[in-house]
C-alpha cells in the first residue's frame, strides 16, 4: 500500500492538516495500516510538489498557523486511477513462523512461551476489532460521513477474520508442542553432519521438487497464475515480490 494515495485519500473527504491525518490514520485503519508524523510530514511535501496536493496556510491569532492541504484535480484522478488498479499481494513476514519453523531448537516450554504470547496478543487485537463495529458507527455519524460506513466496516470484517483464524491456529499449535515427544526439541545437530549432508539435503529438494512442479511457486508467480489475463495489471505497475 501507498502511503501516499492513502494520504490522498483522507485529503478526499476534505482539506487536512499533517496533524489532522496522522489522527485520522490513528483512529480509522491502525488495524492494517498505520504512519507516522515523521512519514507523513514529507509525504504531503511530496504531494504538493507533484501537483496532486495544495497547501494554505491558515493564520490563527491565539495559535500556530496551521498548513492545510486540499487534493487537487490531478490529484483525484490519481486517486481514482489507483484504488481501481487491482491490488498487488504482498510478501508476508511474520516473525512467529521464523520462531516455529526452527522451532526444534527450543525447549518445549520456551517454544509454548513464545505461542502462548502469540495467542494473547492475537486475543486482545480480536477484542479490540469486535468493539471497533460500533466505533466506526459513531464516529461516520459524527464527522458526517455515513455513506462510508460500509467500506470501512469491511476492513474491520477482513482484520476480525485474520486474527480469529491466527487466534486458532495458535491455540492448536499450542496444543499439539505439548502433545509432541520431548526428543524433537532442543535439537543441536538437526540430522545434519557438514557439508556432504547439505548438498544431500539440496538433492533430494531438487528430484522432490521435479516431482512436484510449482509447489514451491513464488508468491508473484501464484497470484498472476490466479488471474486470468484481463484482470493483469501492466507489467510497469506491478511490484515484485522481493525475496
Amino acid at each position: 500500500m501507498s502511503l501516499k494515495h492513502a494520504l490522498l485519500g483522507f485529503i478526499n473527504y476534505g482539506p487536512m492538516t499533517g496533524y489532522e491525518l496522522k489522527k485520522f490514520f490513528d483512529t480509522s485503519v491502525a488495524h492494517f495500516w498505520n504512519a507516522e508524523l515523521s512519514q507523513i510530514y514529507p509525504a504531503l511535501k511530496q504531494l504538493e510538489g507533484d501537483g496532486l496536493v495544495e497547501m494554505k496556510v491558515d493564520v490563527q491569532e491565539d495559535r500556530p498557523n496551521r498548513k492545510v492541504y486540499s487534493i487537487t484535480a490531478t490529484g483525484r484522478r490519481e486517486l481514482i486511477d489507483w484504488l481501481a488498479t487491482p491490488a498487488d499481494r504482498e510478501q508476508v513476514r511474520e516473525p512467529i513462523l521464523i520462531k516455529v519453523f526452527f522451532g526444534s531448537s527450543l525447549s518445549k516450554q520456551d517454544l509454548i512461551s513464545v505461542l502462548q504470547n502469540c495467542a494473547d496478543e492475537t486475543r486482545t487485537a480480536v477484542t479490540y476489532l469486535e468493539h471497533a463495529h460500533q466505533f466506526v458507527d459513531k464516529f461516520v455519524e459524527a464527522i458526517g460521513l455515513q455513506q462510508e460506513a460500509l467500506f470501512w466496516q469491511l476492513t474491520i470484517d477482513c482484520g476480525l477474520k485474520v486474527h480469529r483464524a491466527e487466534l486458532e491456529w495458535s491455540e492448536d499449535a499450542i496444543q499439539k508442542v505439548k502433545a509432541a515427544d520431548d526428543s524433537i526439541f532442543e535439537n543441536e545437530q538437526h540430522g545434519y553432519d557438514g557439508v556432504n549432508d547439505v548438498r544431500s539435503a539440496m538433492e533430494a529438494l531438487d528430484r522432490v521438487k521435479s516431482l512436484m512442479p510449482g509447489a514451491l511457486a513464488g508468491a508473484d508467480t501464484y497470484v498472476r497464475s490466479a488471474r486470468t489475463p484481463a484482470e493483469q495489471p501492466p507489467t510497469k505497475d506491478r511490484v515484485k515480490v522481493s525475496r
